[in-house]
Order: C-alpha cells, then sequence, then structure tokens
C-alpha cells in the first residue's frame, strides 16, 4: 500500500492538488475506483464521492450505486448522483456508450466547480491505458490520433494510470476491501471488452509484457501530443493562405503541411478514407474535387478551395439563378453568385461606348426581356468581331476563371431567338453589337457583371 499512496500523492501533488485538498472522485463501485477511494481518503484529503447510475443493469446498477453511497457515509464523504436516461442518451448522434460520456464528464465538471474543489480524479489505470491506444490505432490511421490518455486533462486527472490493474486488485484483495463487479465487462457485445479479455491476453502470450509496452507507449504519445500540436499549428499557418484556400505549393513544401490539412478535415467530420482523396488533389488537374460532410474542396492551379456546400434541405429562393431571371426595362435587380455580381436598372442608351466592357453593357427595350441564367454545356456564342462560335465552356477558361465557381458563370439569352449575347464579364457576342446613333434616348437597361476577388489563379 506504501508503494500506491505514494504513486497517488506523487501525481497528485504534479497535478497541482494542494495536500488534503478537496476534490472529486468518479466511483463506480468497481475494484479500480474503490482502491483509488481508499488511498485517496487515507492522504487525508477531503473527498465528494461521484456516482453515475447509468440504468442499464437492472438490480445490478441499484446495488452499485448503494454500495458506493455506503462507502461515503461510512467515510463522511459527501455523495453525488447522477441517474442517467438510457433511452435519450442511445438516441444521441454519439450513441449510448460516446453520449453517457459526455454527459458523465460534464457532470463531474459541475460537481467540481460547485464544491470548489480541485481536481476530479478517475481511476484509469495502465490496463487501460494500453487498451486505449489499441482501440484507437484500430479506429484510425491518423497517427496524431494514436495516442493515450493523459495523466492530466484540465481538470481531470488520472493518478493510477501508471499502476496495473493486477496490482489494484492485488492491494484491495490484501486489505479486505470490498467492491462490485460489473457483469457488463465481460460481455462481448463492446469492443473494448474483447480487446481486454482477448487481444490484450492473447499479445502477452506471444510477446510477454506487451501490455505494459503499450501503455508505456500510450503514455509517451500523449505526453507528445502538445508539442505535436504547437508543430501543426505553425503548419497550418505556413499552408492556409487566405480564409478558403490552401496553398498547394506550401502544401507540398512545408513539413507536416499535408497533416495540417489532414487535421482540418478531421475536425471537419471527414474520414481518413475521404481525406486521403483530398491530398490526391494535389496530383489532379485543375477542376478535380472532393467533397463530404457539406464541404467541397476543389483543385485550382495555385490553391485547393475550400466550398461550403448549401443544405440540401433548403428551399431555392425565387431569385436564385439556376432558375433563371428574366430582365424587363421596368424593373432593376441584382443576381449574387459565387462568381460575382451582375446587376441592372432601367437606364437611357448612353452616348457613347465609353466604359463599356465586357463587364458592361446597355440593351435596348426592343431586346427585352432577356434571361440571366448559368451557362449549360456546349453552349456557344459568337464573340464580337468574329464569325465562327466558340464553346462557352472555352471562353471562361481563356478567361482563367476558377473551376470552384465556373459552374455558376452567368450567360444573358435574348428570348426571342435564344441566342446567347453575353457571358457576363467575359466575352460580349456580336449579336449584342449596337449602333448607338440607332438608339439614341431610347429606353433600355443598363448591365454590369462585378467579379468576386479570385480564390487562386487558374
Amino acid at each position: 500500500m506504501k508503494r500506491l499512496l505514494s504513486v497517488v500523492e506523487r501525481a497528485l501533488g504534479k497535478a497541482g492538488v494542494s495536500p488534503g485538498g478537496r476534490v472529486v472522485v468518479a466511483a463506480s463501485g468497481g475494484c479500480d475506483s474503490t482502491v483509488l477511494l481508499h488511498l485517496v481518503h487515507a492522504l487525508g484529503h477531503r473527498i465528494v464521492v461521484a456516482h453515475v447510475d447509468h440504468g442499464t443493469r437492472g438490480a445490478e446498477s441499484d446495488g452499485d450505486r448503494e454500495a458506493v453511497r455506503a462507502w461515503a457515509e461510512a467515510h463522511d464523504a459527501a455523495f453525488e448522483l447522477l441517474m442517467l436516461d438510457f433511452e435519450e442518451a442511445k438516441a444521441g448522434s454519439q450513441g449510448f456508450q460516446g453520449e453517457a460520456r459526455k454527459q458523465r464528464m460534464a457532470w463531474l465538471e459541475t460537481l467540481r466547480q460547485a464544491h470548489e474543489a480541485e481536481a476530479v480524479l478517475t481511476g484509469h489505470h495502465a490496463d487501460d491505458q494500453a487498451e486505449t491506444w489499441l482501440l484507437h490505432a484500430m479506429r484510425s490511421a491518423n497517427p496524431w490520433a494514436v495516442k493515450g490518455m493523459a495523466s492530466r486533462e484540465g481538470h481531470v486527472v488520472r493518478p493510477l494510470l501508471d499502476v496495473p490493474r493486477i496490482e489494484l486488485r492485488k492491494l484491495a484483495e490484501t486489505q479486505g476491501w470490498s467492491w462490485r463487479e460489473d457483469a457488463s465487462n465481460a460481455s462481448e457485445a463492446y469492443l473494448r471488452n474483447r480487446v481486454r479479455h482477448e487481444v490484450l491476453p492473447l499479445l502477452d502470450q506471444l510477446r510477454p509484457g506487451t501490455s505494459r509496452h503499450l501503455s508505456h507507449l500510450a503514455a509517451r504519445a500523449a505526453s507528445w501530443s502538445n508539442e505535436v500540436e504547437t508543430l501543426l499549428d505553425k503548419a497550418f499557418v505556413a499552408v492556409k493562405s487566405g480564409a478558403n484556400e490552401w496553398s498547394i505549393d506550401a502544401l507540398q513544401r512545408t513539413p507536416l503541411g499535408k497533416e495540417a490539412l489532414r487535421r482540418s478535415l478531421h475536425n471537419r467530420g471527414w474520414t481518413d478514407g475521404v481525406a486521403e482523396q483530398a491530398l490526391s488533389l494535389l496530383e489532379s488537374q485543375p477542376g478535380a474535387h472532393v467533397q463530404a460532410k457539406g464541404l467541397k474542396l476543389v483543385r485550382e492551379r495555385e490553391v485547393l478551395l475550400e466550398i461550403t456546400l448549401p443544405n440540401a434541405s433548403s428551399k431555392p429562393s425565387p431569385n436564385r439563378p439556376d432558375l433563371g431571371t428574366r430582365l424587363r426595362c421596368d424593373e432593376q435587380g441584382e443576381v449574387r453568385t459565387a462568381a460575382g455580381t451582375c446587376s441592372w436598372r432601367p437606364a437611357p442608351c448612353p452616348a457613347s461606348v465609353e466604359g463599356m466592357s465586357v463587364h458592361a453593357l446597355w440593351v435596348p427595350e426592343a431586346w427585352l426581356p432577356l434571361t440571366l441564367r448559368p451557362w449549360a454545356h456546349g453552349e456557344r456564342i459568337q464573340p464580337l468581331g468574329m464569325t465562327g462560335r466558340s464553346l462557352v465552356s472555352d471562353v471562361l477558361t481563356q478567361a482563367q476563371v476558377p473551376h470552384a465557381v465556373r459552374s455558376e458563370a452567368l450567360v444573358l439569352e435574348r428570348t426571342s431567338d435564344a441566342c446567347l449575347i453575353w457571358v457576363a464579364g467575359h466575352k460580349l457576342a456580336e449579336q449584342a453589337r449596337l449602333q448607338l446613333d440607332q438608339f439614341a434616348g431610347a429606353p433600355g437597361l443598363q448591365i454590369t457583371f462585378t467579379p468576386h476577388p479570385r480564390p487562386g489563379s487558374t
């Protein structure tokens, strides 16, 4: 017992818990947390015993709760209880175990604050550490995610993290401390239980000491975590060239640059597999893209561009350009797309073409109504001054319109003959040629296209 008292005392001191300070101890009634309660009590700390009843094992859960309550009463410690709603937790986005853990940790922190305690203590031990590392390795190919539990995480302290389960059990038996066995710990329904009862024993059989080595590896990986986070933060700054842009050159040159992108995508909910597809865009042609979880990543010439996708359940706006917008002489308005903003207003025929360009044109009332809409693949326009026709897609390529917004480029169609007279902001058609003296003073529309700042050269 003397050794473990020293271990716990040293761990609490390192975590900043003062001698005899008040602590919240998460107590399930099992061997690990029961040993922790006795050790912390022997060290003279004021204890708040916190028990969570998950409501999943009927009379067994009742027995656990009353056993923990009895310990608290026998040792003059405060007792706090959280009753979880099984059906509510099960229906949560993280499933029962994930939701239960989230509620449990939030409650423990609330208790810590309410009792003005210095820390929340849990009974996690070395075998838990090995299991955690192995489970992370099984679930993820992300090396930064494959780490163990930290001995201190915020106000949560795990003073037994270096102690193997067998040593805790031996101490409890020697001291005659009673505890409760949770039958669900033997259930094969949980992956952690199978790792605990099947995988780790087999590994120890194949190579004695494997569990201990994994526990040490997990602890070292956890200790490196903060340093790695600092490096990844620096790499993130180096490769993020704008709010929604990743510099391709920097991604290829900066150490850990690709890891910074992976981490960012993981934080957006992308799986390892989809994140790898995203990284393959670095070797792809402009226009290639990958999308998942409401985000599209598009390969431009110099950047990878992030585009937030609209909610599939949202209703289209009546003025959305893909529905087509009719332009009339007595109306003014505008349409915004990712490519730019097209606006129009009633105006008489200008005296000269000065100021006119591919970004601005005037059309007479006689040509109205006109339809402003996105272009379609295969459509052609006869450029001003030319006899042949060009594909709209070629016009956009020559204008170096980013692939990420190319689908939202607009064309202006003359309704009377379905002729394209303008690729907004990029090309006027021969059919848009005007003899201004024929329309002197005539009513019409002044139409202007303002492109949005480009995310990267294409």
